[in-house]
């Protein structure tokens, strides 16, 4: 056998040179595909961090002399107690500043928090801020953030920074600006020391990337501490930042804070100038169908109402080219925030049928329902026709996928490997036509309804005019839903954040319907944030809700398996308001969470 295969490469020498050129060029291709073109900027990445992190260890060591006592009060302290220290001249902001660096430090970058530290920026600040204190006139009455250091997404745009979404693509360049919100923030006294982490491109409730890594549970790292703004809830969990500004597209600050026990606050979409960030998709601009926002998270309420002054503050003294010259600024009015004689009419909103609540998530809001009814407000069960919110959750997937095969996020992506959290929605716009028809059919045999929804909108690119339908229809919702809060003469609604806890890692991805009680109203445009009510008890390490939308499925078991070994996870509620009543809803979440 071999003789004749060397007699026939004999005779064919060319063909067998260009046959194996043919099988090397191919290997090849198939080596190359498996390679990660960003490799050498992750590592350069990693090293320009480790840099910056032990000129921050030095500045501390050297300058930072206060007692574990001090620190302890430091970290443990709202704004409003912090600036207290300053008027007494206890603290500087100086030694707060490296009090929370300090923890940030140690903690931060372990625990996939810290993308990278403003630290020359944020010390020069600290120190003017300083000299500005020992002028005996000098008030900080008008500053709410003087002094405080504040966190902030890897979206947001901070001169010295990257805004690279977790994607290697975009750590080549450091802005040479600041965006509006850093603008803002540093008008009202606030020094920005540190990006945090996300999930890639932000396109999921997980946070992790190849470039920074994945964030932890501050309780269990077998958990995820949530997205995208996950990194955020992380460092103010542990104590590593007072305060942290997130964005919110379909829940992405309320998640963390629900998953960490904090507070996090999403204000209407038309509340806060939408310029300052990083764009997710090129198309960014366009998206008018999700109403995506920014907002505070923190421990204590106070720090929320603190920023959403900063936030509504010295807009129009801003440079014209990160202003919005069609957005006009409302008064934002915090003394409404802190109104105990306004009393409200609130809603109930104990499930939504597309996947159901655990019972610890039912636990908590009896507790807020109780709470409320102390302080004299009236509160009602909000049970209404199931069908807007499956209708809406439609649209989510179909706004997500509309392009027809996730055109956009490829190209964003520049050759950079996708998270595995994408896997279900590659499946269901790149297979081909007649596999998602048999497919389809299937899934709707097996009665699986919510992977159903992801592969109806998977199915072929939305025309012009299917976009113009959407549209239509998610006004015509919101319209429908304020008017059913007219008739109900409803102020607010309080709901479930998800329909569990802290999910384990890569299980977000196989239960998408799990954030549907967030989603929602991103897509109508109301106002919501997240509120720490309690933890889950040994009793309630459970899900065997009976599932009212379709077969026991994937997302069912990822439930079953979140809440076994939960006890101790922080749990809130979500407490919603009509669109542009940021006041109504941040008095109400004080009030739930005191």
């Amino acid at each position: 056998m071999f003789k004749i295969n060397q007699d026939w490469l004999i005779k064919n020498k060319y063909k067998a040179i260009s046959m194996a050129a043919g099988v090397g060029l191919l290997m090849l291709a198939f080596r190359k595909k498996g390679q990660n073109p960003f490799e050498s900027t992750y590592r350069r990445v990693a090293q320009e961090i480790q840099q910056k992190v032990l000129k921050a260890r030095y500045v501390i060591s050297t300058e930072l002399k206060l007692s574990n006592e001090d620190k302890t009060l430091i970290l443990n302290s709202s704004i409003p107690q912090i600036h207290k220290f300053y008027e007494s001249k206890r603290f500087t902001c100086l030694d707060v500043l490296l009090t929370f660096l300090e923890v940030a430090l140690e903690k931060g970058f372990k625990m996939g928090y810290l993308n990278d530290v403003n630290l020359e920026d944020a010390i020069q600040k600290a120190r003017q801020l300083d000299q500005e204190l020992k002028n005996k006139d000098y008030k900080i009455d008008n500053m709410p953030l003087f002094g405080i250091p504040i966190s902030v997404k890897d979206t947001f745009i901070v001169k010295g920074t990257y805004q690279a979404f977790g994607c290697g693509a975009y750590a080549q360049k450091r802005s040479e600006i600041d965006g509006i919100q850093g603008y803002l923030i540093n008008k009202s006294g606030g020094i920005i020391f540190a990006k945090t982490n996300l999930p890639q491109f932000g396109f999921s409730y997980e946070s992790w990337n190849y470039l920074y890594g994945r964030s932890i549970h501050p309780q269990d790292p077998s958990r995820t501490s949530g997205g995208s703004t996950g990194g955020e809830g992380g460092l103010i969990a542990v104590n590593g930042s007072p305060l942290g500004l997130g964005s919110d597209s379909g829940g992405s600050i309320r998640i963390p804070s629900h998953f960490c026990g904090l507070y996090g606050y999403k204000p209407s979409a038309k509340r806060l100038i939408m310029r300052g960030q990083a764009k997710g998709v090129p198309t960014w601009d366009g998206i008018r169908n999700i109403a995506s926002c920014y907002g505070p998270m923190a421990k204590h309420f106070p720090n929320l109402v603190n920023m959403m002054q900063a936030l509504t503050t010295n807009y129009e003294q801003a440079p014209i080219n990160i202003k919005d010259i069609n957005f006009v600024m409302k008064t934002f009015d915090e003394k409404e925030c802190y109104n105990n004689d306004k009393k409200y009419k609130i809603g109930v909103l104990r499930k939504i049928n597309l996947l159901l609540p655990c019972k610890v998530n039912q636990r908590a809001l009896d507790i807020a329902v109780e709470k409320l009814r102390a302080q004299g407000h009236t509160v009602i069960e909000f049970d209404i026709d199931q069908s807007i919110y499956e209708n809406v959750f439609q649209h989510v997937y179909d706004v997500m996928l509309g392009d027809g095969g996730m055109k956009g996020t490829y190209e964003l992506y520049k050759g950079e490997p996708w998270i595995t959290h994408f896997d279900n929605f590659k499946k269901a716009t790149q297979s081909c036509p007649l596999w998602k028809k048999i497919y389809q059919k299937w899934l709707k045999l097996q009665d699986r309804k919510r992977e159903l929804m992801i592969w109806k909108a998977g199915d072929h690119g939305l025309s012009y005019y299917e976009n113009l339908q959407i549209t239509t229809k998610l006004t015509a919702s919101q319209i429908q839903m304020i008017q059913i809060w007219h008739d109900l003469q409803l102020d607010a609604v309080i709901s479930p954040v998800t329909a569990g806890v802290a999910v384990k890692h890569n299980t977000a991805q196989h239960c998408f319907s799990g954030i549907c009680y967030t989603f929602f109203w991103n897509m109508i445009d109301f106002s919501c944030g997240s509120v720490p009510i309690t933890t889950v008890q040994e009793d309630e390490q459970y899900y065997n809700e009976e599932s009212l939308f379709g077969a026991k499925d994937i997302e069912y078991k990822v439930l079953e398996e979140t809440m076994k070994h939960s006890a101790g996870l922080p749990v809130g509620i979500q407490v919603i308001s009509k669109p542009l009543e940021d006041e109504v809803c941040l008095n109400i979440m004080r009030q739930c969470g005191q």
